[in-house]
C-alpha cells in the first residue's frame, strides 16, 4: 500500500479507487497510482480477466494540469442473461486464456470456473430436451467429460438465436408462426406431408447446435483433479448391464434426486449414493436372482 504524505491527496485517489468510483480527477502522477492501487485493492478474489480496468485521458481539464481517471467496469458476467450468451463468453474466455499462454488449458481454470458458476447455475439448459431440468453450468461440466468427442452425451444443447420466433412442437421440431398455412394448408399436409411452417433443427446451419470447446485429455484430467464424477456416465452404464425395468427405476430414482439436490457434480450426497457402483450391481444382482422373475 502506498504510504501518504501530509497534504498530498494520493489516500484520497486510494479510498476513492477503492469505493468503486468511476472517475477521479488527478493533479498528479502519483494521485493516478494511488487511484489505480485502490480499483486493484477491490478486485479480491476476481480472476484477472474479470477485473475492471482504468483508462486515462491525459488532456487537461479546466485550463489546469488535471487529468481525469476513468474505471471502465468489466460487464462479462452482467452481460451475460441467455444460454447463448454463456456459450459465448465460456467459448471467448477458452480462446483468450489459451492466447495467453496458459498450457493450452483455456477455461479450465478452477478460479474461473467458480466465478462464473452462480450465474451458469441460474440458467436453465434449452436443449434437446423439452423436459431439461439442467442448467448450463452443468451442460459445461457434461462437456468436459467428453474428452475428445465433439458433442457432448445426452441431450444436446439448442441454439436459442437459431430457432428465436419459432414455437416448439418437440425435441427438434419447431413450427414458424410466420410461415402460418390455415386451416386448409394444415389439412393439406396430412395427404402431402409437407408442412411450410414445419421447421427442423436438421434444417437449420449447423443442426441449430450450441456448440462448447472440445476440451480433450485436458479437460478429463481437469474433472479428475477437481473431484468431479461423471455420474451421467455412471449411470448410463448401469442402465446398459441392468435392462429390466424395475431395477432401472431402482436405480434411477435415487440418483434423480441427488442429481435435484446438487447444484453440481461433485457432492458428498452424490458421491455416497452412486460411488459405490460394484455394490449396487451386486445387490440387484442377487434381488434379480433370487426373485426369480424377468421382467
Amino acid at each position: 500500500m502506498a504510504k501518504f504524505g501530509a497534504g498530498d491527496d494520493r489516500r484520497g485517489a486510494y479510498i476513492s479507487g477503492s469505493s468503486g468510483a468511476s472517475e477521479y480527477r488527478a493533479s498528479s502522477p502519483g494521485e493516478l497510482e494511488s487511484f489505480r492501487r485502490g480499483v486493484q485493492s477491490s478486485q479480491g478474489g476476481v480472476p484477472e480477466i474479470f477485473q475492471d480496468k482504468i483508462a486515462v485521458n491525459q488532456e487537461p481539464q479546466d485550463g489546469d494540469d488535471s487529468f481525469l481517471i476513468e474505471r471502465e467496469r468489466n460487464t462479462l458476467l452482467d452481460d451475460v442473461k441467455t444460454q447463448d450468451d454463456a456459450f459465448a463468453l465460456i467459448n471467448a474466455l477458452n480462446e483468450a486464456n489459451q492466447n495467453q499462454g496458459t498450457g493450452g488449458q483455456g477455461i479450465l481454470n478452477r478460479d474461473i470456473l467458480n466465478y462464473i458458476k452462480e450465474p451458469l447455475v441460474g440458467l436453465g439448459a434449452f436443449t434437446t430436451n423439452p423436459n431439461e431440468t439442467r442448467n448450463v453450468y452443468q451442460l459445461l461440466i457434461n462437456k468436459m467429460f467428453q474428452g475428445d468427442n465433439e458433442r457432448m452425451r445426452g441431450a444436446l444443447p439448442i441454439s436459442q438465436s437459431a430457432v428465436e420466433g419459432l414455437r416448439r412442437t418437440g425435441p427438434t421440431s419447431f413450427v414458424d408462426p410466420a410461415l402460418k398455412q390455415g386451416f386448409f394448408g394444415d389439412v393439406g399436409s396430412l395427404f402431402t406431408g409437407k408442412n411450410a411452417a414445419a421447421v427442423n433443427l436438421s434444417d437449420l446451419p449447423g443442426g441449430g447446435i450450441a456448440e462448447l470447446p472440445e476440451f480433450g485429455q485436458a479437460g478429463l484430467d481437469f474433472t479428475k483433479e477437481q473431484g468431479f464424477r461423471d455420474y451421467g456416465g455412471a449411470l448410463e452404464g448401469l442402465f446398459k448391464a441392468f435392462t429390466p425395468a424395475k431395477y432401472l427405476d431402482f436405480i434411477l430414482n435415487p440418483a434423480k434426486d441427488a442429481l435435484d439436490m446438487s447444484g453440481d457434480l461433485a457432492t458428498s450426497t452424490l458421491e455416497k449414493i452412486t460411488d459405490p457402483i460394484d455394490n449396487l450391481a451386486e445387490l440387484i444382482e442377487s434381488i434379480r436372482v433370487g426373485d426369480g422373475d424377468d421382467e
